[in-house]
């Protein structure tokens, strides 16, 4: 009797380890089957990508997404899967490689195709660093996206700024945005009122000051402490009530630093 429950023991042991064998096998059969299904059968892997953007930026692009789509670990890249990839860290890849692209967007049609949509950068005006002896667009929200050589027009912001401590680097912003606002609502301001600018200036010792040289050559001193809106309409009655238009040419500077107060030589 003894001997006949012995038996049964290891059967019924030798059966759970076979069942056990046979999930595993299966298992196993069944995960290289799906490995092989979802990423080397070439069901579902990127064959196309189409890319709307400028003609000067698409061949990089291009050649960029090629890499990435390339990547991979255990000779399964990107490319092999359109679901498993994730269009979220392209997109963000993408935008911090070319600092023009202010934004991409990126979807996907199943099987095969990708589609890359962007846009670009506009530039509101030109900053250059007296510390790298260089000239970078920036745009409304004050990041670099291009090197850039000075403009002499009137329309668009041009910036010079000689602190020594102030680089600059594409896809970064070129200043900050306390600078920023300022000398851009001046230079709304100052063209509503009829007054050209040549450029703008940063001294090199300045804690909050910035200067605008006017077409007329001579200098408005500013302060991003000061209310820039007031000191502008104070300056435009000053003009008006102070200084003839024929005698603007003769003018050295305005100080409009100190709220509520107009010096000037």
């Amino acid at each position: 009797m003894q001997k006949y429950k012995d038996e049964l023991k290891i059967k019924k042991r030798e059966k759970i380890i076979f069942q056990f064998a046979l999930f595993g096998f299966v298992s196993v059969v069944g995960l290289i089957g799906l490995t092989y299904l979802l990423f080397f059968s070439r069901l579902l892997d990127v064959r196309d990508v189409k890319i709307e953007v400028a003609d000067g930026l698409r061949a990089d692009l291009s050649k960029y997404v090629d890499g990435w789509l390339d990547l991979g670990f255990w000779n399964i890249n990107k490319r092999d899967n359109i679901l498993f990839f994730s269009a979220d860290k392209l997109s963000s890849h993408l935008a911090s490689q070319f600092p023009k692209l202010e934004s991409v967007k990126i979807s996907k049609k199943l099987p095969h195709s990708l589609f890359i949509s962007s846009d670009e950068r506009k530039p509101a005006g030109i900053w250059c660093s007296a510390v790298e002896n260089e000239c970078y667009y920036f745009d409304k929200n004050g990041v670099a996206f291009s090197k850039t050589q000075p403009s002499s027009g009137f329309l668009i912001i041009n910036v010079f700024d000689y602190r020594q401590d102030k680089n600059i680097e594409l896809g970064n912003m070129v200043t900050d945005e306390a600078w920023l606002k300022e000398i851009i609502d001046a230079h709304e301001l100052l063209n509503r009122a009829g007054i050209n600018i040549a450029a703008f200036e940063i001294p090199a010792d300045s804690f909050d000051e910035f200067h605008v040289k006017t077409a007329e050559n001579w200098k408005i001193m500013f302060s991003i402490q000061t209310n820039v809106e007031k000191q502008i309409s104070a300056l435009i009655t000053f003009l008006k009530e102070k200084i003839r238009p024929d005698q603007r040419s003769s003018l050295q500077y305005v100080d409009l630093r100190i709220q509520d107060r107009i010096y000037y030589k």
